[in-house]
């Protein structure tokens, strides 16, 4: 059979209700009016007829958008727990400020490089970078020529832009990635990832 390559469109959940930049894991609010719009506008830049399947993290933030989606495309929805954002623990909904005042030496450390490293009584990085890749190696590869779509969070995008394009840990936050942003990678076996687009070629706002 001839492989064809696998083409996998990858969209941040928009704004939440509640405290803006914060670390926000496992805490669960939901999509603003506003964070719907910026993902029904970063959808306009996507060819939504080719989709074949769609996944999503099952944080509400990410899966209620998912679900109208999939139910105005007529695709059946995949809701996957490894595609959810790693769980922060004691740093849940702090901003880093708060972070930095709460545990000064762990957060510096983390912000440079989070290999081998945990927020307090939260999920290890390591631990998180491989679940997800695993996730998504297992959920992309199922297709041929296919056309997939998975609504996660910022973490996840970083630790699947860091594997796919061979980034370290320590440049995961050189990656801007605001509320809806997005990327479009081409998947080949035999071949090495490519990077088709990044948040649809516009600036990346904070």
């Amino acid at each position: 059979m001839v492989e064809h390559p696998v083409v996998v469109t990858v969209l941040r959940h928009g704004e939440v209700e509640g405290l803006p930049n914060v670390f926000r894991g496992r805490s669960n609010p939901p999509l603003s009016a506003n964070g719907w719009q910026q993902m029904r506008s970063a959808l306009k830049a996507v060819n939504l007829s080719s989709l074949n399947s769609i996944a999503t993290s099952p944080l509400i933030r990410c899966q209620m958008f998912a679900k109208t989606i999939a139910a105005e495309l007529n695709i059946a929805l995949d809701i996957q727990t490894d595609f959810q954002e790693m769980h922060f623990g004691d740093w849940e909904e702090l901003n880093s400020h708060e972070v930095q005042a709460l545990t000064p030496e762990l957060f510096e450390r983390f912000q440079r490089n989070p290999t081998g490293l945990a927020p307090p009584n939260g999920e290890a990085f390591d631990d998180f970078r491989q679940r997800v890749i695993n996730a998504f190696n297992n959920w992309a590869n199922a297709g041929n020529g296919e056309h997939r779509l998975l609504i996660t969070h910022a973490g996840v995008m970083r630790a699947l832009l860091a594997e796919h394009l061979g980034l370290t840990p320590d440049n995961l936050y050189r990656i801007a990635l605001p509320p809806a942003a997005s990327f479009q990678v081409s998947l080949l076996a035999g071949h090495p990832p490519c990077l088709l687009n990044l948040n649809n070629g516009q600036p990346c706002a904070a």
